[in-house]
C-alpha cells in the first residue's frame, strides 16, 4: 500500500535532509521506540540519536506517543508521522506544481554503483514506453543529482 505524503514547509525539509534522520524515521514508522532503542538499532551513540529525534519532534515530523516511568527515569516513546514527504510550495515562488522526490542515503562505493545501475534501468524502462495516446501525455524533466554531504 502506497503511503500518503505528509506535507511540510520548505524550511522543515532541512530536517529530513539527513541520512541518519531518514533511518530514524523508517524505524519509528514501524514501531514506537525511545531514542536509546533507536540508537542501539542503528549502532550510534544515544546522545547523537537523542539530538536528531529532538529536532524531528520539535519540527513536528515525529510524535511523542507515550511516556513510561522506569525507576527514576522517564522513557519517551516516539512514532514517525510519515516516511514520505512533499514540500508545499507557495504560488508566489514561481514553481509549477509538478512534484519532486529526493532523499539522503548512506552508501558505500559498491552500494552507490548498484543504486545508479538500478536507477538507470528504471529510466530506460520508462523512456522506452510507447503509447498510442501520446497526445494525452505531458513531458517532464527528471534528474537525479549525487552530492556528498557532510555528516552532522
Amino acid at each position: 500500500m502506497k503511503e500518503e505524503p505528509f506535507y511540510i514547509s520548505a524550511d522543515k525539509q532541512k530536517l529530513i535532509a539527513n541520512a541518519t534522520r531518514i533511518k530514524i524515521l523508517h524505524l519509528l514508522k514501524e514501531e514506537e521506540l525511545t531514542a536509546k532503542e533507536v540508537a542501539t538499532r542503528l549502532g550510534k551513540s544515544a546522545g547523537s540519536i537523542h539530538y536528531h529525534v529532538q529536532l524531528l519532534h520539535k519540527g513536528g515530523i515525529v510524535n511523542l506517543v507515550r511516556e513510561q516511568k522506569k525507576g527514576g527515569v522517564v522513557e519517551k516513546y516516539y512514532r514517525a508521522r510519515s516516511t514520505r514527504f512533499e514540500v508545499k510550495h507557495h504560488e508566489s515562488d514561481g514553481r509549477k506544481a509538478s512534484g519532486s522526490i529526493g532523499t539522503n542515503l548512506s552508501l558505500n562505493k559498491d552500494e552507490k554503483e548498484q543504486f545508479l545501475l538500478e536507477l538507470e534501468q528504471l529510466f530506460v524502462r520508462w523512456e522506452s514506453q510507447v503509447s498510442s495516446r501520446d497526445d494525452e501525455r505531458d513531458e517532464y524533466k527528471v534528474e537525479c543529482t549525487f552530492e556528498e554531504v557532510e555528516s552532522e
